[in-house]
């Protein structure tokens, strides 16, 4: 074949691979993407009734419909009569209520030391029952309302955000906080609160937070049709974490998920205590991220002489290397 033609050849094969990628990138910037891989989903829409909203960074406010994906950052209003139900991939579950909204600030779900979740009721209520991420460390989960922070020990929980103009009657401006099962700690004007299972607590916008004589009637007046939902994910809870858990291959074979907390939080323990990296799959083997390939090349070492002392290795190591010195002539 002539140098030219062959030239010519190549430059056309290379056109047309130049046009196959430019097309496939704008294919993926059509689809809502850029290129790059889209943000992770961390959970999904399981009920929507009546109007609900999603406001997405950058995107026109669209409605949420059953089984949408949602991402951090994401912002969900409800309108009259409305409601929708959120599960979460840590097995958690949240049910915002009507005329209400939530903000996502945050939620890392891996099944490592990183997982993290952040929201901000915005208005409203809503009613939280927390997956492992609560579970495993209750200052890694959190709810903001108002001025307030709700951290979790559990948690089944209720929180309502009252201001002058929402008409509840009965209930003060301010944050109100219910325990269903387990605990919260409510902290707001830098005081803190304690609110244990069957009570309820309040923070009004500046003032410290005090636990409420009994639980208040609105809240149960706030309840809808589909509060058995929430019982049921709640009674359930730990089926879901654990099958999210096996989905992610972050249990080992017949483990339960406090057999998994337990390995979990000794391997954060350690790291905070040697500075070293653990994960859950290294805590598992008892070894420290960092140091688990030489690690297991000591134990091999260790294997070959197992009668000798450190002392006895290193003076071994110096008679073998005076042995293999060249002699002078």
């Amino acid at each position: 074949m002539p140098f030219k033609t062959r030239r010519f050849l190549l430059s056309a094969v290379a056109a047309l691979t130049g046009l196959a990628l430019a097309r496939r990138g704008l294919a993926q910037v059509g689809s809502g993407g850029t290129g790059i891989s889209p943000p992770a989903s961390i959970g999904n829409a399981a009920v929507v009734i009546g109007a609900v909203t999603l406001r997405r960074p950058d995107e026109a406010p669209a409605p949420l419909e059953n089984g949408g994906n949602l991402i951090q950052g994401d912002q969900i209003d409800t309108g009259d009569e409305a409601e929708v139900h959120f599960a979460f991939d840590d097995g958690g579950y949240l049910a915002l209520r009507p005329n209400s909204s939530v903000r996502i600030n945050r939620y890392v779900v891996t099944g490592e030391a990183a997982d993290a979740a952040a929201l901000t009721l915005l208005k409203g209520s809503l009613r939280s029952v927390t997956g492992w991420i609560g579970k495993l460390d209750p200052q890694r989960y959190r709810i903001f309302a108002g001025t307030a922070t709700i951290s979790v020990r559990g948690t089944d929980h209720e929180v309502v955000l009252v201001r002058a103009q929402d008409g509840l009657g009965d209930a003060e401006p301010g944050v109100h906080n219910r325990v269903n099962e387990g605990a919260t700690v409510l902290r707001n004007a830098g005081s803190t609160v304690e609110v244990a299972q069957g009570a309820a607590a309040y923070a009004a916008r500046d003032a410290a937070p005090r636990l409420h004589g009994s639980v208040p009637a609105f809240f149960n007046r706030l309840h809808t049709a589909q509060e058995a939902r929430v019982q049921s994910h709640a009674r359930d809870v730990q089926q879901h974490i654990e099958g999210r858990l096996r989905q992610l291959g972050r249990l080992n074979p017949g483990e339960r998920f406090e057999q998994y907390r337990e390995r979990v939080q000794s391997s954060r323990a350690r790291r905070a205590e040697g500075g070293t990296s653990v994960t859950p799959r290294s805590a598992a083997a008892g070894l420290p991220a960092q140091q688990g390939q030489q690690g297991q090349q000591g134990q091999q070492r260790q294997q070959q002489h197992p009668e000798q002392r450190p002392e006895e290795r290193q003076k071994q190591r110096k008679t073998r290397a005076v042995k293999e010195q060249p002699s002078r002539p």
